[in-house]
């Protein structure tokens, strides 16, 4: 897990900008040795890991959304084509030439 996060680490400025906000949150023990290591290996701020790790996971969540979304409209696409399949053979069969 430590290396995983130490890989997932992005750009996170040490100081505090006007786009951050201070936050109190509650972890597991293990998790939060877990974090501290993959800062210290590297050289980012338990606050950047983190950052960088919910960042990670959140766009995970979206692409999963994303494709299910797809996926529900591959479905509603295949079965129009199907319909309209038949009807299409059955104009092209009608036509006169």
């Amino acid at each position: 897990m430590v290396h995983r996060l130490a890989e997932a680490v992005a750009e996170y400025g040490p100081e505090p900008s006007a786009g951050h906000k201070k936050m109190s949150i509650t972890l597991p023990a293990d998790l939060v040795d877990e974090v501290r290591q993959a800062a210290d290996e590297s050289g980012r701020s338990v606050s950047g890991v983190i950052a960088a790790a919910l960042r990670h996971s959140l766009a995970s969540l979206q692409q999963e959304r994303l494709e299910r979304a797809l996926a529900l409209d591959a479905d509603d696409n295949a079965a129009w084509a199907s319909d309209a399949l038949a009807m299409t053979a059955r104009t092209w069969a009608d036509l006169e030439w």
